[in-house]
């Protein structure tokens, strides 16, 4: 067994495609991308058993004021979980095979973090991926999160009618208001609404920050904005959504004020266009927000757990909080949103 970087970006984004637990987040542009706007070092690991690839694990490190912090996601990129990608023949094997590999795997990665020794780590891992066993023996701390799934598989009568009776009404009366959908790549109006929204101060932490956000527009396709505007072509509602293996609402903006319940109704254009384009799964960031869940939850969807593994020592137990206020600082003191 044994962990080395990737150097080839087509190798890593191979067995990106060709993993059923990657996600676009996960790819080779991206993960760079990321670490020129967090000003990290990005470090793209494989772990081989032999000459196969068993799984790649990108992590972040940062130094700052004398501390050393290595991330699986990095704070403030609005990417909700990242960690390790298993190979495509991960899922069918035994569970002694599973425990085994996981063991020798989460045994190399300590050694890479080791050489690392950072004061602080911090690792989401993807849905699906929940024995971190590993991690608790090596005294992390875990905690449970969640995101919400809808099932495209099913017919899209059978979804309709797991709706909120309320929310049913809302959609009905919003199909014959004139409403329609755009999709593009331009991000000023939905990062103009965030940016508004993050300088309330009693939020912690600040928005995407808007080159960081176009840049990875410009590098990917697959990441879309979507508007809904009325019949006076004004803005009812903007999200952007990832579509990449799931459909991914990725980004909303707080509700406008108008007449129409735009965020409403642009979530189910979404999730019957996810469907009739063959997406099995449509994911709805946001399950993990008080101020959110509700709302998403009237879309009846699945609640899905996924893990976060955590370890600080002494120095390391204020890094995340002080990179966050530093951060926020910095980039609301100088318009950088």
């Amino acid at each position: 067994m044994t962990a080395i970087r990737v150097e080839d970006r087509d190798t890593w984004d191979t067995f990106i495609d060709e993993s059923p637990s990657g996600f676009l987040f996960h790819k080779w542009d991206y993960l760079h991308l990321t670490a020129n706007h967090t000003k990290s070092t990005l470090l793209p690991y494989a772990v081989y058993n032999g000459d196969e690839p068993l799984c790649v694990f990108p992590l972040f490190w940062k130094r700052m004021h004398g501390i050393n912090a290595v991330f699986s996601p990095p704070p403030l990129t609005v990417i909700p979980h990242l960690g390790c990608v298993m190979n495509g023949k991960f899922g069918s094997l035994k569970r002694s095979k599973k425990e085994s590999l996981l063991g020798l795997i989460a045994e190399e990665i300590r050694g890479e973090l080791l050489d690392l020794s950072p004061n602080y780590l911090s690792i989401a891992f993807v849905p699906g991926f929940h024995d971190i066993r590993h991690y608790l023996w090596d005294r992390c701390d875990a905690r449970v999160r969640y995101t919400y799934t809808i099932d495209l598989e099913r017919p899209i009568e059978e979804i309709w009618n797991n709706l909120h009776y309320k929310l049913r009404s809302k959609l009905k009366k919003e199909s014959k208001s004139g409403l329609r959908l755009e999709r593009s790549g331009d991000i000023s109006t939905l990062h103009m609404l965030i940016s508004e929204r993050y300088r309330d101060p009693s939020l912690d932490i600040p928005p995407i920050k808007r080159d960081y956000l176009e840049d990875l527009v410009r590098a990917y396709p697959e990441i879309g904005v979507y508007t809904l505007y009325d019949a006076e072509d004004e803005v009812a509602a903007v999200v952007a959504a990832q579509e990449y293996k799931r459909f991914l609402l990725w980004m909303g903006t707080p509700r406008i004020e108008g007449v129409h319940a735009g965020n409403e109704y642009l979530q189910w254009l979404l999730i019957e266009r996810a469907r009739a384009e063959g997406y099995r799964t449509f994911e709805n960031m946001g399950a993990n927000n008080p101020d959110l869940a509700f709302f998403k939850s009237k879309f009846n969807p699945d609640l899905t757990m996924y893990f976060e593994v955590e370890k600080k020592d002494g120095l390391g137990a204020f890094s995340e909080w002080a990179y966050r206020s530093f951060v926020k600082r910095l980039m609301m003191a100088t318009g950088r949103v």
